[in-house]
């Protein structure tokens, strides 16, 4: 319990045990002291699976009293909010968010439909439609369409909240469209501080404001500070503990960054995201050989054929002539899996940018503003980019895409 307690930095625990019996849900709930392991409180409860929902409400209430003798009609409105009292649609937003977090492009079209399975059950159930604006939201990082995919998750925060305004998530989302998708950063900022108006300590929301403050440029201290604070409210999250590292590297401290990510894969192997930003940040650090072990490691572990294609020309390219005849097979993989689905033409940019090859990168950097790739929002701050920087034509690109100065 110390440990535990420790790595939360918190001075209580709240444990417990839970086991259904036929019908019933027996649960036994105690508050500790860290310090001690003293125990400060104790309850049993029994109820009918039914009941499911009225069981949570009442266990977070009876700690929330014994924590605080005195609750606000506000406060006491938290401790017992719940978006549903369908037993089943929560159960089933339950294996969403289970699903959400495994960062895979599979495991999130499975969050996709336990959440509409969820709006199946409760059509009001307002976090579930959250759930699915961010489960449509973070789409095209793991190779969704984002033109697909953007306005799902735009249509699904807007009804969330027009069945709850109070929901903070939602506007995260819509932070997230603003910045990458409709390229106002303005609007973006302002989604994103009313979400942390209204929840103060959503981590995904630091999260993914780290991520867009980042991606503009000149901001990267601001990103870090953010993205530790997100680490620092939600210390078990794999997918922030592996962004605190991209993070570093993303803003040029490369060493620190491998450092990090190195730690979490360390911890949790079969995590796939933490093995490709590690590939992504030993390809900044020059560091070829291990940049193509972990890109192939991470997509060995999703088990996508698209990205095992991707990974094996890199392979073998690199294998056969060095890193730039790795980037160069790739291309062409990339270029031909174009032919059937969505390929990214920022990420073929990049690719050549990182060559040298100047003219085939800004034909493939044009392609991408005319099909208004979210990626161009991460001009500034990408290293493989740095070829082209002096480049007149670079600060055009800059300035169509409009991105701050």
């Amino acid at each position: 319990m110390q440990k535990i307690g420790n790595e939360l930095a918190v001075a209580v625990l709240v444990t417990g045990r839970v086991a259904k019996h036929g019908d019933r849900i027996e649960v036994s709930a105690e508050l500790s002291s860290v310090s001690n392991s003293t125990e400060l409180w104790g309850e049993q409860y029994s109820r009918n699976s039914s009941d499911l929902i009225a069981l949570q409400q009442q266990i977070a209430s009876d700690i929330a009293q014994k924590l605080r003798s005195q609750l606000t009609g506000s406060e006491k409105q938290k401790v017992t909010k719940q978006g549903t009292q369908n037993p089943e649609a929560y159960q089933l937003y339950l294996k969403g968010r289970y699903n959400w977090n495994k960062r895979t492009l599979a495991d999130l079209n499975a969050a996709i439909s336990y959440f509409n399975q969820a709006l199946d059950k409760d059509p009001s159930y307002a976090t579930a439609y959250s759930g699915l604006a961010d489960a449509y939201g973070i789409m095209a990082v793991y190779g969704a369409d984002p033109h697909e995919a953007n306005p799902k998750a735009k249509a699904a925060a807007l009804k969330a909240l027009e069945l709850d305004p109070t929901l903070a998530r939602p506007h995260a989302v819509l932070g997230g469209i603003k910045f990458e998708d409709e390229w106002d950063f303005t609007g973006g900022e302002a989604e994103y501080r009313k979400a942390l108006e209204l929840d103060p300590n959503d981590a995904t929301t630091y999260h993914w404001y780290s991520d867009d403050i980042l991606r503009v440029g000149g901001r990267e201290q601001e990103a870090i500070a953010a993205m530790e604070r997100a680490h620092e409210l939600d210390p078990l999250s794999l997918i922030i503990a592996a962004e605190v590292g991209n993070t570093y590297a993303r803003s040029g401290q490369f060493n620190r960054g491998i450092e990090i990510l190195k730690r979490v894969i360390g911890e949790n192997p079969a995590f796939a995201r933490a093995h490709d930003e590690l590939s992504d940040a030993y390809w900044g650090r020059r560091m070829y050989p291990e940049a193509v072990a972990e890109s192939k490691r991470a997509a060995e572990l999703v088990g996508d054929k698209r990205l095992l294609d991707e990974a094996s020309a890199l392979e073998e390219g690199f294998r056969s002539g060095g890193w730039k005849a790795g980037l160069t097979k790739k291309i062409e993989v990339l270029k031909e899996q174009r032919k059937t689905g969505y390929i990214s033409p920022y990420a073929i940019a990049r690719l050549y940018a990182d060559l040298g090859d100047k003219e085939h990168a800004f034909q493939w950097l044009n392609t991408a503003y005319q099909e208004h790739d979210s990626n161009l929002t991460m001009l500034k701050n990408d290293f493989a980019m740095d070829r082209l920087r002096s480049d007149p034509r670079f600060a055009e690109q800059v300035r169509k895409v409009g991105l701050p100065q």
